[in-house]
């Protein structure tokens, strides 16, 4: 009879044994940050982050009027700055400005040819590296003073798709000639507003780029 007990006991914990199921292994929340590190880790690299660039400066000035502009400019933002120089010396105010004028004709009358704009010294820009370009100039016969012309008819292509700000020094004339000058020789840019400033608020350039840079996002 005993062993007739014994061997029910054995039957009966042989079933229960092959019943139970093995435990479910819960990963810990080390366990689970690992595996989505591995993930990140294993998708591809999609590059580094895109910036907006840095901010360039090219200006061209004769009297000066346009170099105290681009000092005050230089004081407010982070920038570096390109002197357009002409190749030759030119006495821009003899005979009436003629020379001056001669230039802005020889340009009107064949903007796509190279030799129509005066030349200038040597400048090597690489465009690549900003986002933002500040173009200050003065005008002359109520269009963009030749020798920045001269620059933008080089390095215009490689502005396409940068913010480009405009700054006219004048005495007294409108700026829209110098404005419809900048967006031909820089046909894809992104013009902001421009600044305007003549011989009425000269003394007062500080302030005006101050808001003309803040009202353009131009840091």
């Amino acid at each position: 009879m005993k062993m007739l007990q014994t061997l029910l006991m054995i039957a009966t914990a042989a079933i229960t044994i092959g019943s139970c199921s093995v435990p479910e292994v819960v990963p810990s929340l080390n366990e689970k940050k690992q595996e989505e590190t591995k993930e990140e880790e294993s998708k591809p690299d999609s590059g580094p982050e895109t910036s907006e660039g840095k901010t360039l400066v090219i200006y061209y000035s004769y009297t000066g009027n346009t170099r105290e502009i681009v000092a005050d400019l230089k004081k407010q933002i982070s920038c570096d700055v390109v002197e357009v120089i002409p190749e030759g010396k030119y006495d821009y105010n003899a005979n009436n400005y003629k020379i001056g004028a001669d230039q802005i004709n020889a340009i009107n009358a064949n903007p796509d040819k190279e030799s129509s704009y005066p030349a200038i010294k040597e400048t090597k820009i690489d465009m690549e590296q900003y986002g933002t370009i500040i173009i200050a100039t003065p005008l002359w016969h109520a269009r963009m003073a030749s020798n920045t012309q001269t620059l933008l008819f080089q390095y215009g292509k490689q502005m396409s798709g940068k913010k480009i700000g405009l700054i006219v020094s004048s005495h007294s004339s409108g700026i829209s000639g110098v404005e419809s000058d900048a967006k031909r020789l820089v046909p894809e840019g992104k013009f902001t507003k421009s600044l305007w400033i003549n011989a009425n608020n000269h003394s007062s350039r500080a302030s005006l780029v101050s808001k003309w840079l803040s009202e353009n996002g131009i840091k």
